[in-house]
């Protein structure tokens, strides 16, 4: 099972402006302003952004108590790129617990005069609060400003405890980061959770912030967007249960797959329970008292589920050995999904994958199989 959850609040923290706040803007910006010359990095002409954002857990925390989420779910955090200039072949972001609580604000990127109303490089509630980001005096287990290197200190404050990050090597920009370590923290209750810190890697002369390479300009889609692509938070975890009984497995390869119980229209907050059917595309001619199409067999257990956009063919939920294995149980095969992680308004299609021979032999079925998630 995949389960998403949306940010409750996102902003870019800019260090060229450092009380400008973007909490409303559809960007979040993870760039490095400036020449980066060793020279001009002394004189304090290269400038930062960091991302914060921030998930509301309690859904989460009160399905693992009812056990409905498994206690080992991994957990990944999503962003995804709207526009990406000059970025270096080779790169890494990471992302850290924040230590302090922060305002979201009402500010967007392009307003003049600047917006000052929530958290800032410099401010974490607004400007005229006058509360900043700790410089100094960190706590046990934090930190903050890289003051000998930053042109503003400031930037936010975060746990060093927890740090997780995800490499980059002639790819796609988009992120999907394991941060099972941080989310479990926060859900035991061992740290706070004021939310994610995304910079790039490393601290001090050698970070990829500081030092002299050039690693250009990623955008990504904010809560704000009007698109499907805001950022998500996803548990995943094993939710299949393989129950044979006297079924028979599906062992010929030419077979057709169709969905019996797809009612095409599931509100948000709706739970389903889907049914999965396959048999033989040409099943051999025999003398019985009932018809040979009728008879139920089970897929391989190494059968999996995908959701893909309709319209964009983007891939919402992809397959996954970990988190979308179909079921089994005397009726056949199933699967549960969640359409709360879904956006509403919008059609969907289920694809269908079948490996054997330990995933020497995959078949993938999409014929159509749409539903629609409503509000």
């Amino acid at each position: 099972m995949i389960f998403s959850t949306f940010p409750q609040k996102d902003a870019t923290l800019y260090e060229a402006t450092r009380s400008m706040n973007t909490g409303l803007d559809a960007i979040l910006e993870l760039t490095k302003h400036g020449q980066t010359s060793s020279s001009l990095l002394a004189s304090g002409s290269v400038f930062n952004t960091r991302i914060l954002l921030q998930f509301d857990l309690s859904e989460i925390s009160s399905s693992i108590t009812a056990g409905t989420i498994g206690a080992d779910a991994k957990y990944y955090l999503n962003l995804y790129t709207c526009e990406a200039n000059d970025i270096a072949s080779e790169y890494a972001i990471t992302a850290h617990p924040v230590s302090e609580s922060w305002t979201m604000g009402t500010g967007k990127y392009f307003n003049d005069p600047s917006t000052t109303d929530g958290c800032s490089w410099k401010y974490r509630i607004n400007e005229d609060d006058g509360t900043e980001w700790r410089r100094t005096g960190f706590a046990v287990g934090t930190t903050g400003s890289d003051n000998a290197f930053q042109s503003e200190p400031g930037g936010g404050t975060f746990y060093t405890s927890s740090i997780c990050s995800q490499s980059f090597s002639n790819e796609t920009s988009d992120v999907r980061m394991d941060v099972t370590d941080i989310v479990k923290q926060w859900i035991s209750g061992s740290i706070e959770n004021n939310g994610f810190l995304i910079k790039r890697s490393g601290t001090g002369a050698t970070s990829q912030e500081f030092n002299t390479t050039p690693y250009g300009s990623l955008k990504f889609f904010s809560s704000d967007t009007n698109t499907i692509y805001p950022p998500r938070l996803e548990a995943a975890w094993d939710d299949s249960s393989q129950v044979t009984s006297s079924l028979s497995e599906l062992t010929e390869d030419d077979i057709l797959l169709y969905m019996k119980n797809n009612r095409g229209t599931y509100k948000q907050d709706a739970k389903a329970k889907f049914r999965v059917t396959g048999r033989e595309r040409f099943p051999v001619a025999t003398y019985a008292t009932s018809s040979e199409v009728l008879t139920v067999k089970h897929l391989p257990t190494s059968s999996y589920y995908s959701v893909k956009d309709a319209h964009s063919e983007e891939t919402i939920i992809p397959f996954d050995t970990g988190s979308t294995k179909i079921s089994c149980d005397s009726s056949g095969n199933y699967f549960k999904l969640w359409m709360s992680g879904l956006q509403p308004e919008r059609y969907y299609r289920f694809v269908f994958r079948v490996d054997r021979d330990g995933g020497n032999r995959i078949e993938y079925f999409d014929d159509n199989y749409i539903f629609k998630v409503v509000r």
